[in-house]
């Protein structure tokens, strides 16, 4: 036998000879056995007190006091110690008393070197039994104990959903059924999940019993008046051959946020409503206005009429702008990885500069909504252009430790006071600037979950870091 986690036993025989032949060969079969032995069964009783022993080993013809009259007397103390009776005589009113009595395993002495691989084998077995269970015990009254502090359900099935393992008492919170319900008849939560839904949780549980983790959505009735929304995470534990043997999962409670989600959807449609309604109603007389200052433009060299043709240029910019701010929100289009170098330059495309520089000294990868992302950068490369001169030198690359990117330039740069401020809404340094710019640049940043920052320690000019 392999070497592991020694086996303490205790043989109890009144027999010397017998006593010390069958601790050696026992001992010359198993180098896990670490054997104390006793001539009878008070000091068999007096050393289980004093060691730590894992099996007992014990001949049942013995003076004053039966090998099964000990066994009796272990069990009141200890009733899952493993017990063997190893006798050279037996009877079967013996052996039935015996099994009464609670023993292990009841073998019949034959030739000690014939039964000796038997009996150590037996005795390891039951004791990495009883090891294990215990183990098993403690695990499950830890998870029990964390288990009872959550307001989740946690659940362990068997493969194929027919044993219920393990699941804790927050079921009931959830699924208004009684645990105990449930360990009757394991798949009897389908019951109450919403008619709607039930093919889809089934089809979820055949995947995962099958071997590919499922996360699923569904409606549960918990009762008449109350409906919930639920999410299940179930993950499939699989031995060395890959075959499942458990599934082991969670389930929550996440009405709250359905209810958010379908309160923000309808929050998105109103403020997209309301930006239409606004643009169109804002803009047309403006086209109006700007449609007859232009005619009298023709008829007219008033220089009065060029400052208002100007005026309604930069409200329609204001109007844009606001416009934007609006609609940024928490809200993202669908996302794709992009290589920054792509999204850097369409940006730059975009502010139509054509006297500035753009140098890109390394790209990445970025998983983002990459109209909503070329918006940002463009206003950055907008902000620099603006501040620095038509022929600012703008660098973007990324970060030292890939975690991000940059775009600097060398213009006049931001003082260290202003760092915070700049991305508040209405900002501005400049008499016909919105101040909008970045703070929209701060939103879409945030939308991706992304953190924007400008460096203490540039150079030269305004540098903008994107830490994704």
């Amino acid at each position: 036998m392999r070497s592991e986690r020694p086996v303490d036993l205790l043989y109890v025989n009144d027999d010397d000879q017998l006593r010390e032949l069958v601790s050696t060969q026992l001992r010359n079969e198993s180098d896990r056995l670490r054997i104390e032995t006793a001539d009878s069964a008070v000091e068999g009783e007096r050393l289980l007190e004093e060691e730590a022993i894992d099996c007992v080993l014990c001949d049942h013809h013995m003076p004053d006091v039966t090998g099964v009259e000990f066994l009796k007397r272990v069990r009141e103390e200890r009733p899952d110690l493993p017990f063997l009776l190893f006798t050279n005589t037996g009877t079967e009113a013996v052996a039935s008393e015996s099994i009464e009595a609670g023993v292990t395993d009841y073998v019949i002495q034959d030739t000690i070197e014939n039964q000796a691989p038997l009996l150590a084998r037996k005795i390891v077995t039951y004791v990495e039994h009883r090891r294990a269970q215990r183990e098993r015990d403690r695990t499950n009254r830890r998870l029990r104990e964390v288990a009872s502090v959550t307001d989740q359900v946690w659940w362990v099935f068997s493969p194929t959903w027919d044993e219920l393992r393990f699941i804790n008492d927050g079921h009931e919170a959830i699924f208004g059924q009684p645990p105990a319900k449930l360990r009757d008849d394991p798949t009897t939560f389908l019951d109450r999940i919403h008619e709607d839904d039930v093919d889809r949780v089934r089809q979820a549980m055949e995947s995962c019993s099958k071997g590919t983790p499922q996360v699923v959505e569904y409606r549960v009735e918990k009762s008449d008046a109350v409906r919930l929304w639920v999410e299940s995470r179930c993950k499939p534990i699989s031995d060395e051959t890959g075959g499942v043997t458990s599934l082991v999962g969670l389930t929550r409670d996440i009405t709250d946020r359905k209810l958010y989600q379908r309160e923000l959807t309808e929050t998105v449609d109103q403020l997209e409503e309301f930006t239409g309604t606004v643009s169109h109603d804002l803009r047309n007389p403006l086209n109006v206005a700007a449609g007859n200052l232009s005619l009298a433009a023709s008829e007219s060299d008033d220089e009065r009429i060029d400052t208002a043709l100007d005026a309604i240029t930069r409200m329609s910019e204001l109007i844009d702008e606001l416009l934007t701010l609006a609609k940024e929100g928490k809200t993202l289009g669908e996302r794709s990885d992009v290589p920054y170098e792509e999204i850097v330059e369409k940006s730059y495309e975009n502010v139509r500069a054509p006297e500035s520089t753009l140098r890109v000294t390394g790209s990445v990868a970025l998983s983002c909504d990459s109209a909503r992302l070329t918006e940002a950068f463009e206003n950055i490369i907008r902000n620099a252009v603006e501040h620095g001169g038509s022929d600012v030198t703008l660098t973007a690359g990324v970060l030292p430790d890939g975690g991000g990117v940059f775009i600097e330039d060398d213009g006049p740069g931001i003082p260290p006071g202003e760092h915070e401020r700049v991305f508040g809404k209405g900002h501005t340094t400049r008499e016909d600037g919105s101040g909008f710019g970045l703070a929209i640049v701060e939103r879409i940043v945030d939308a991706h979950g992304w953190e924007i920052r400008i460096a203490d320690d540039a150079a030269s000019g305004a540098r903008f870091e994107v830490v994704t």
